[in-house]
């Protein structure tokens, strides 16, 4: 499993990451948006979390121009309705709130494993 997660959501992210290598998976941290898809182009990734204060939409619609298949979960502390409903409207498989929970991430990971 290669998760690549995008942003920095103050440390919130970083604590995702190693859940998620505790759980096997390989971590790819990208703080930006073009690194993120510059990694995706090089090395391809299995799923991307990502922060939902970026450009989600921008980012599924370049992933899909360049008919790239990866799921993307997007991701944010608090609960900003709009911003997570923006995101599943742009293409986001998923939101998952922050702090990290998890059993939720070792969900997450499972369902796309499968």
């Amino acid at each position: 499993m290669r998760l690549i997660i995008v942003g920095t959501l103050n440390g919130q992210l970083s604590q995702a990451s190693r859940i998620a290598m505790d759980k096997g998976a390989r971590v790819v941290h990208a703080g930006e948006i073009e690194t993120a898809l510059n990694v995706l182009r090089d090395q391809g990734g299995d799923l991307v979390m990502i922060d939902v204060a970026l450009d989600v939409k921008r980012f599924i619609d370049q992933i899909r121009s360049e008919r790239m298949s990866v799921p993307v979960i997007a991701c944010g502390i608090g609960s900003d309705s709009r911003l997570a409903v923006a995101a599943i409207r742009a293409g986001a498989k998923e939101y998952l709130p922050l702090p990290p929970d998890a059993e939720l991430i070792a969900a997450v990971l499972e369902a796309v494993a499968d």
